[in-house]
């Protein structure tokens, strides 16, 4: 399914709802400059034909701040960020390079542009040097959420959204829950009851797609049951009536059962290039070992992929920083390796494979039967991606 923000009529309807995206906050991302001699901060913005209001300023003062004397003067021979985005143009639109609808805020992009260049300020026009320059408030005011979005998938109590912002427009991520189907996946006992991975994998990969959707991300769920939503319960009940997205039978063979998922993927990317600044693939399992095995959350990236080693050792500093803030002394012994799986080799997006945890082992699973644990799980995966969403 691919979520959007719009109530949903049907469980496959795409909608979209913020009209701008909220581009990424780092130094290589925003326009620089050198001051001339006399410069000041009120000079060199209105050379960029930006406003001279507090917000530019304190945008200004707050992304130079290791370099300016006094809180305010200008020092000769560093180079300064300015409250200007650049962005890579694809050569179709503006629109779709940012992932935005609006006309009208496109035709203020391309006037910004246009107005520079006739200034001597760019050398070249945006669409000759492919480089597009935004104004940081051009993007920093999403459309209003609507009330009343609901996404029926996550069930009876969750299926309502609360809007956050729109940190993560312009983001698509292709969530993909392990097995299901007929493939129940490893398979751990408490008590007398069985534990299923795929169930547990599904339950967290839905609590985190409405944890982006609430950034204002789209999120494609290639795994989807109708019937389960995210559910509160220790024990969460087995069944085999999953779908890929689109409907699509979940295969009984293990190879054809990948290689649509992988299908899957690679049709939704290929379709979204040029609407949106970062595609990424999140896939989420729960590993099975020896009973007496206790690991914490470990993360496979795609070989010979720096994006992929990136997002992996991302989501790896976000879960260590928050065990040591939740848990001081415990330490984190999760890893980031690469590996040859079918699914990171197959899928063209920048992807990420991930283990949860040990399905046999009783720690691990009270990461996993304990809503509180599965939520926080969804939380820090979230707060990851947002990370690198930015960069």
């Amino acid at each position: 399914m691919m979520i959007s923000h719009k109530a949903l009529r049907t469980v496959f309807l795409s909608l979209s709802l913020f009209a701008a995206v909220v581009p990424p906050a780092l130094s290589q991302n925003y326009l620089v400059t050198r001051p001339h001699r006399g410069d000041g901060i009120f000079s060199i913005l209105r050379r960029y034909n930006l406003p001279t209001n507090d917000i530019y300023l304190d945008e200004f003062k707050r992304l130079n701040a290791a370099f300016l004397k006094n809180g305010r003067e200008l020092l000769l021979g560093h180079h300064y960020k300015l409250p200007v985005y650049r962005f890579t143009y694809n050569g179709a639109s503006i629109r779709s390079t940012l992932g935005i609808t609006d006309y009208a805020l496109a035709r203020e992009i391309q006037k910004y542009n246009d107005d520079l260049y006739h200034k001597g300020i760019r050398t070249r026009r945006y669409t000759a040097d492919k480089e597009l320059w935004v104004p940081f408030t051009y993007m920093a005011a999403p459309s209003r959420p609507p009330a009343g979005v609901t996404v029926p998938l996550f069930g009876r109590r969750y299926q309502s959204l609360n809007m956050i912002d729109a940190s993560l427009a312009g983001c698509v991520f292709y969530l993909d829950s392990g097995h299901g189907g007929p493939d129940p996946g490893a398979i751990g006992k408490r008590g007398r009851y069985r534990l299923y991975e795929d169930e547990y994998a599904y339950d967290i990969t839905l609590r985190l797609a409405k944890n982006l959707m609430e950034h204002g991300a789209e999120v494609c769920m290639i795994v989807q049951d109708p019937d389960d939503g995210i559910r509160d319960e220790q024990i969460l009940q087995g069944d085999k009536d999953e779908r890929y997205y689109g409907g699509v039978a979940i295969h009984r063979h293990r190879l054809t059962r990948l290689d649509k998922r992988a299908e899957i993927i690679n049709g939704l990317y290929k379709n979204h290039k040029g609407r949106f600044r970062k595609q990424y693939t999140v896939i989420l399992h729960v590993d099975s070992r020896s009973n007496s095995k206790r690991i914490d959350v470990f993360y496979y990236y795609q070989k010979s992929n720096a994006a992929s080693r990136e997002l992996a050792l991302v989501l790896y500093r976000t879960f260590k920083s928050k065990y040591a803030a939740k848990q001081p002394g415990r330490g984190y012994r999760g890893t980031v390796t690469t590996r040859d799986l079918h699914m990171l080799r197959q899928t063209e997006t920048t992807s990420v494979y991930i283990e949860l945890g040990n399905i046999r082992n009783q720690l691990d699973q009270d990461r996993l039967i304990l809503e509180n644990n599965r939520q926080a799980l969804a939380n820090w995966l979230c707060e990851g991606l947002m990370e690198a969403c930015s960069e």
